[in-house]
Parts: structure tokens; sequence; C-alpha cells
């Protein structure tokens, strides 16, 4: 298949580059510039009518949209980025006859959560199912990696000797089912790529759920720490906290992220191993504390051109 992968230089994107090279289609890699050694360049933040981008769809079988923002920032805005981007792509992949757009969304989208990001991919995932192209929504759950900033985050604060949990009662007893990074990229390669037309939302959880304290024990004691001292923190500073973090120069901790945690982040119809073919990796099977960088790009392919023949597979998803 002829793939073009929007975000292709995100944790996710470039891991599901990564995974459609592994698999022997052709990518194309799209991101926000070419300097980190993208094919193409597109910034939602402009780049978001349908003239904008039909060259860059143009002669794709697939598309993955694997752009998001956490915070609104540098004249990111939600509307722009996960709406307007969003109907914009669908048009030019209408007009272009691509196959079927893959878009990346989240766990927890749908649910009632406040909030204008969780607002925003709803708003996404109403655009793409109002337009005529054949499309799959997946909402994966909390993606683990060793590359991963959260995962970083989560290990660097289960390091520490005092560790906050929110809530004052049943302190830390969010519910989470945390998923392997690489195994919801092999998920969506395998979901691109199947032959009857889907237009659904799909959820993509881990094979367990445990609570975010369980999660720090684990990563503390992966870790080699010892007993740590389980400090109680009401959920209402702990969102004054994030708060005033989104005033920081980082990407990783939100008001909105903070009120997924409150809720849980969990599946009652979790597709991973369907779509596996197995079960998904548990956290102990998971190198979350390893060295190998998994954030880079796929190395650049001889391009033939991106016109000819589609592949039977692609043809058929946009006719079944």
């Amino acid at each position: 298949m002829k793939v073009v992968v929007l975000g292709a230089r995100g944790m996710l994107g470039s891991a599901i580059c990564r995974e459609f090279v592994a698999q022997g289609h052709q990518v194309t890699t799209v991101a926000r510039d070419t300097d980190g050694g993208a094919d193409m360049a597109v910034d939602f933040r402009f780049d978001h009518t349908a003239d904008a981008l039909r060259p860059v769809v143009k002669g794709a079988d697939i598309v993955v949209n694997a752009v998001g923002i956490l915070l609104e920032r540098d004249g990111n805005t939600y509307q722009q980025v996960h709406v307007d981007a969003v109907g914009a792509l669908c048009q030019a992949c209408q007009a272009e006859r691509v196959a079927r757009i893959v878009h990346i969304s989240a766990l927890g989208v749908g649910t009632g959560l406040p909030g204008a990001y969780m607002a925003s991919k709803l708003a996404a995932e109403a655009v793409l199912a109002a337009h005529a192209v054949d499309y799959a929504v997946i909402r994966p759950g909390l993606l683990m990696d060793a590359a991963s900033p959260s995962t970083r985050l989560f290990a660097a604060l289960a390091r520490l000797p005092i560790i906050a949990l929110p809530g004052l009662r049943h302190a830390g007893s969010s519910r989470l089912a945390p998923v392997a990074l690489n195994d919801v990229a092999r998920c969506v390669v395998r979901i691109a790529g199947n032959p009857k037309a889907l237009r659904r939302v799909m959820e993509l959880a881990g094979p367990q759920t445990l609570s975010y304290r369980a999660l720090l024990q684990h990563l503390r004691t992966a870790q080699g720490k010892g007993a740590a001292l389980w400090l109680p923190v009401p959920w209402w500073l702990m969102t004054l906290s994030a708060w005033l973090m989104q005033r920081l120069p980082q990407n990783v901790v939100s008001v909105d992220n903070l009120r997924v945690l409150q809720a849980g982040s969990v599946s009652g119809r979790s597709e991973t191993a369907r779509w596996l073919g197995r079960e998904a990796l548990s956290l102990d099977e998971m190198d979350l504390l390893g060295v190998t960088a998994t954030h880079a790009l796929p190395p650049p392919q001889p391009s033939p051109g991106r016109g000819g023949s589609r592949s039977d597979i692609a043809s058929q998803a946009i006719r079944s």
C-alpha cells in the first residue's frame, strides 16, 4: 500500500511509520517541517484547507492522521488542529479517492469528560463520520514506551522519596489500562489494511487494569527503589498544579489530562488482542526503562512515484 502518515515525527506517528515500513509498505512521512527528516511539511495552524492538503494525499491508498496537540500554544488551537484540519483532510482524501483515513483519537472521548481537548477530539470524530471516505478512529489508552515523555514522567515520579497521590479518599485509585506503544502501532497497520469498509471507532487498551498507585509502584520496583512515602493530595490542589504547569514550556501535563486520570483511562471494549492476533504486552513484558531510541523516523525509502495502480486491499476498502 501507499501510505501517508501525518504527524510522523510524533511518538505514535513515528512508531506507525516504522511498522508500515517493516511490513513492506511505501510510506510518505509528513510533519510540521522537514528538518527532522520528514518527506513533506504540513502545519495544521495554516494548512487546514482541502486545496492545501490535496497534494499531500495525492496517490495514497491510506492516510493516517496522528497529528494532535495537548496544549494550545504557539498559535495552535484545538479547533484548527483537531477539527478544521480533519475536515479539510476528509475533503482532500475524498477528492483524491483515498481508500481510508485512519485517525488517532484518545481513549475517554465520548464519555462526557469536560474540557476543550476532549470536546475537540469528539468533534473531529463527528467530522469523519459526516464524510464519505471510509475511516477508522483509533482511541488508544495510556501509551507506554521507554521513549515516551509521559512514561519518563511516571518513572521520574516513581523514583521520588515522597510520591503525591491524587485524591484524599482512595488516593491514587484511578484505574488505568496502559498499552505498549508498538502494540498500538501494529494494530494501526493491520486496521489500515483491513479489506472491508470500517467507518467505526476502535479502542485499544492494555490487557491489565491497575490503579495509578500500582503503576507507580511497578515503575519504582523496576528501578530498584525501596519503600516510599505516599502522600494523598486533594484533587483541587492537583488541578491547580496542572493549571500552573500548563504555563511552563512542557507538553506532558494539562488540566484535561488530569481529568482523564481522575475519570480513569480504561476500556470495556478494547480490540487490541483482536487486531494483534495475540494478547497485548503486559507491564512486566514492556521494556519501559530501556535506552533504545524508538522515536526516530524510518530511513528514507526509494520513491518510485506516488501515482500508479492502487493495491487490491486499499481499493476494496473504499467499495466494501
